[in-house]
C-alpha cells in the first residue's frame, strides 16, 4: 500500500513552487494550459530520476500526461500523435517527437512521493483560494467531510501485481472529500492501495479521519462499532449509515413532526469483540428515489446539537463524493489509466488526474464560481492552446435567450399516449447486372 509521504525533494527541483499564486505570475506564455501551470518548470528534470534521459525530463512528462487528461487523449499513441501535429506544446515541452514506450516507461520511472508533494502543493494554492461563501444550510450545519473509496480495473496482464480474484486486478483511491459549498468539493491528500485492502483498514481510516470540529460522513461500507466508539473518545463527530439488521438498544426516543421521520431516540451500542458500550442517536428516515420506491434510511450520529431533519440532510450531502468520482472517472481520465504495468505508474496517473482536478476547481473558484466544474472543464478544453482572456469571454458569455420557456399551466392531466405498434422497414440498394 502506498500513503502520502511528505519529501523535501520537490522543492529543491521548483524552489519557487509555494511563493505567489497560480495565476497572478505574468501571462507572458502562449497557451492558457501553459499560463496556468507556471508553478511547473517543464525544463526541470530529478537528480537521479533523469540521469539518463535526453529529451524526456520530468518536467515535460507531467506537462504532456495533464494536457492529456485535461483534453481526453485516449491512450499514449494519442498523445505522440497530438504533439506531432502542436507547434505550440512542442514549444511548451521542448519535444519535437516521441515514443509512446517511452512514455510508458518514464511514468513508471517516476517516483510517485515527488507527484504526491507537488499534489500537496497545488492544493495549498485552492484551500488558500476565496470561493462564494456556502447556503446558510450548510454554514448551521458545520464543516463537513465524506469518507469513501473508489476501484479501478487494472488490465488482466499487465495489472496482475494487483491481483484481487479470479480474472479482476484492481487498486482503490481512498479519498476524504471536504465539502466547503455547495458545489465545492476539495479532495484532500488521498490512500492509494489495492484493492485487497479494506475500506475499514486501520492504517487508512487512521490517515484519512479530519480534525476535530469536522463531522465525518461514511456509508454502510464504514460499519464499525469499535471504530465509532473510538471516534466518540476522541470527540470526532460522525454520521453513518447503518443496516437494517444492526443490533442497537433504544434507551429513549422523541417526538418527530416530520412526515419523512420515522424514528428519532438515543440509543446504546455495544461492541461485539471488546463489550465496550457508547451512547448515540439514532435517526431513521424514508425517501423515495426517482423510480417511486420508498427507502427506510438508518443513520448514527453523535451530534445532539442539529435537528433530526438537519442529520438525514447530513446524510444527504454524503452522496456529494459520488458525483466527485463519477467526473474523475467520466470527465476525466482515471477509469481507463494509460499504463498499469507498475505500481508507480499507476500512483502517478491518479496524482495527475488530482491535479488536474484542482486546476478545474481553481479556475471554477476564480473566474465562475456560479457554474459548475463540469462546465468548467468543458470550456477549458477548447482552450488549452488559447488565451485567458478568450476562455473567460467564452466561460462568461452572456444568455442570448431571455424567454423563461414553456411553463407547467396546470389543469386537466394529458390523457394517456396512443399505444403504437412495431413498423416493418427495410431499405437496400440492387445493383444493376
Amino acid at each position: 500500500m502506498f500513503t502520502k509521504k511528505r519529501d523535501s525533494s520537490i522543492v529543491e527541483v521548483y524552489p519557487h513552487l509555494r511563493k505567489g499564486d497560480l495565476l497572478t505570475t505574468k501571462l507572458a506564455e502562449q497557451g492558457l494550459l501553459c499560463q496556468v501551470t507556471t508553478w511547473l518548470n517543464r525544463q526541470a528534470s530529478l537528480l537521479f530520476g533523469d540521469r539518463y534521459a535526453k529529451k524526456l525530463k520530468w518536467g515535460s512528462t507531467v506537462f504532456l500526461f495533464l494536457e492529456a487528461i485535461l483534453s481526453g487523449r485516449t491512450g499514449t499513441q494519442a498523445i505522440v500523435d497530438h504533439l506531432l501535429s502542436s507547434p505550440w506544446l512542442q514549444k511548451c515541452t521542448g519535444i519535437e517527437s516521441i515514443h509512446q514506450s517511452s512514455l510508458n516507461r518514464k511514468l513508471g520511472d517516476l517516483p510517485p512521493e515527488v507527484l504526491g508533494e507537488l499534489y500537496l502543493s497545488v492544493l495549498q494554492h485552492l484551500l488558500e483560494q476565496k470561493g462564494p461563501a456556502p447556503p446558510k444550510k450548510l454554514q448551521k450545519l458545520g464543516p463537513l467531510a465524506v469518507l469513501d473509496s473508489t476501484s479501478l480495473t487494472l488490465g488482466r496482464v499487465r495489472g496482475k501485481w494487483a491481483y484481487l480474484q479470479s480474472g479482476k486486478n484492481a487498486v482503490k483511491m481512498h479519498t476524504c472529500l471536504h465539502l466547503t459549498g455547495e458545489h465545492t468539493a476539495i479532495p484532500m491528500a488521498p490512500v492509494l492501495s489495492t484493492a485487497a485492502v479494506a475500506d475499514l483498514d486501520t492504517e487508512v481510516v487512521d490517515a484519512l479521519v479530519p480534525d476535530k470540529g469536522v463531522t465525518c460522513l461514511v456509508d454502510r461500507g464504514y460499519i464499525h462499532y469499535a471504530q465509532y466508539l473510538k471516534w466518540q473518545e476522541e470527540g470526532i463527530h460522525f454520521v453513518a449509515r447503518l443496516k437494517q439488521n444492526s443490533q442497537v438498544k433504544v434507551l429513549r426516543t422523541r417526538k418527530v413532526t416530520a412526515a419523512e421521520l420515522v424514528l428519532d431516540a438515543d440509543v446504546e451500542l455495544k461492541c461485539p469483540k471488546t463489550g465496550k458500550t457508547g451512547v448515540f442517536r439514532l435517526v431513521e428516515y424514508l425517501y423515495t428515489d426517482k423510480k417511486g420506491k420508498r427507502h427506510r434510511v438508518r443513520v448514527l450520529t453523535n451530534r445532539w446539537d442539529v435537528k433530526a431533519m438537519e442529520v438525514a440532510q447530513l446524510y444527504r450531502y454524503r452522496w456529494k463524493v459520488e458525483l466527485f468520482f463519477k467526473f474523475m472517472k467520466s470527465s476525466l481520465h482515471l477509469k481507463k489509466i494509460y499504463s498499469s504495468r507498475t505500481s508507480e505508474a499507476v500512483w502517478n496517473l491518479i496524482y495527475l488526474n488530482l491535479i488536474a482536478y484542482v486546476l478545474c476547481e481553481e479556475l471554477r473558484l476564480r473566474y465562475a464560481p456560479q457554474e459548475r466544474i463540469g462546465r468548467v472543464l468543458a470550456v477549458f478544453r477548447l482552450y488549452l492552446s488559447g488565451t485567458l482572456a478568450d476562455f473567460l469571454k467564452h466561460l462568461n458569455r452572456a444568455k442570448e435567450r431571455t424567454s423563461k420557456g414553456r411553463r407547467n399551466k396546470g389543469g386537466r392531466p394529458q390523457t394517456r399516449a396512443k399505444r403504437l405498434k412495431p413498423q416493418r422497414i427495410l431499405f437496400h440498394s440492387v445493383m444493376n447486372n
